[in-house]
């Protein structure tokens, strides 16, 4: 069994936490100085600015003098005040796209405002597991449960009903807090989740929320030292191969180079070990979108483990969808923009904060 711990220690005025696995960092979550982020996971009332017949969408008015953009949505009209909510990181030139189906995500259990209805990660595929967990809203006595949606995650599969309850409720508690308040200026409801948060609620390991951080426990990791590593756009691999990892405004491309691997079994060994290694890259630097591979020899009769080998070691949290192969045989993925991505801003504020 593999072993996962967590740490956590303080980081400017937040904290910055690191979920490691087998001694090698798996995760990184931080609160870094970036007000161009603030919006992204907050809950907030917009104004339409304008509607778009023609793209059936709206540009909105947001808090912080920021715009952002709504699909769909055609009763909409200028000058309509409306509870928005931003969940993926957006080019700082563009706008923010923001949406109403309002989400509530908690460790167990997310509530929509929207999509009215139960339903299951795709994890939960046991019948009896499923008869269980909806077992639990039958004697439920807060009546607001027939006015959401509700999604059981994944860890619900191994956690306590007394957990999902109180998490259940918790996530009610916030729906009714936004949905009640009376307010109609442009502002803020609900603040983005901060690094602590953001950790419990996506790590299973991480199941206290209390956690004790200590100044100095990422050194017994070379935790900072693995996250400045991350400047450069090449990523070694055992057998001396590597990734070169480029970001570009439309898409994310990994070139994998087998190096003096020539051979198809050697290149074949190198193109695994690249796909083990690139779902851990894209998370620790922030990257999604469109992402493009394009890989050393490669023989098609081999595409399948390429792809079972990527989603093995990829994280529930992740989302990787593979969108397919294209004719010159790249394969390419889909992953939310969901993180901000780790530019020299966010390096040179580690630097800084190692140095205080």
């Amino acid at each position: 069994m593999s072993a996962e711990i967590v740490l956590a220690e303080p980081f400017f005025e937040g904290n910055a936490l690191a979920l490691i696995k087998n001694g090698r960092i798996e995760d990184f979550i931080a609160d870094f100085r970036n007000p161009e982020n603030q919006l992204v996971g907050a809950i907030f009332v917009g104004e339409v600015d304008r509607v778009s017949k023609e793209l059936n969408s709206s540009f909105i008015k947001l808090p912080n003098e920021k715009k952002g953009f709504l699909k769909g949505n055609k009763h909409l009209k200028s000058g309509d005040r409306i509870v928005l909510q931003s969940t993926h990181f957006t080019p700082i030139d563009k706008a923010i796209v923001v949406t109403q189906n309002v989400s509530f995500k908690g460790k167990y259990v997310i509530i929509t405002s929207k999509n009215k209805r139960i339903s299951f990660s795709k994890n939960v595929k046991e019948k009896e597991t499923k008869l269980e967990l909806l077992s639990l809203l039958e004697n439920f006595v807060d009546s607001r449960i027939k006015d959401v949606g509700i999604i059981f995650r994944s860890i619900c599969i191994k956690s306590s009903p007394e957990k999902i309850l109180k998490d259940l409720k918790e996530q009610l508690r916030k729906y009714k807090d936004v949905f009640d308040n009376k307010n109609d200026s442009i502002c803020q409801l609900v603040k983005a989740p901060n690094a602590l948060q953001k950790a419990y609620i996506e790590w299973d390991k991480f199941d206290d929320p209390d956690i004790i951080k200590v100044k100095g426990c990422f050194d017994n990791f070379s935790v900072w030292e693995q996250i400045l590593a991350l400047r450069s756009e090449i990523v070694d691999l055992p057998s001396g191969g590597n990734l070169i990892i480029e970001k570009t405004q439309a898409f994310v491309a990994i070139d994998i180079n087998t190096s003096k691997n020539s051979s198809l079994n050697s290149a074949l060994n190198v193109n695994i070990e690249a796909v083990k290694e690139i779902p851990r890259q894209l998370r620790l630097r922030g990257l999604g979108g469109k992402v493009v591979i394009e890989f050393g020899p490669l023989s098609k009769k081999y595409r399948k483990k390429i792809e079972e080998t990527l989603i093995l070691n990829s994280l529930s949290s992740d989302k990787l969808r593979i969108a397919g192969w294209t004719n010159l045989g790249n394969l390419e993925l889909e992953k939310p923009r969901d993180r901000f991505f780790l530019s020299n801003n966010e390096f040179n504020q580690i630097e800084k904060n190692l140095l205080e």
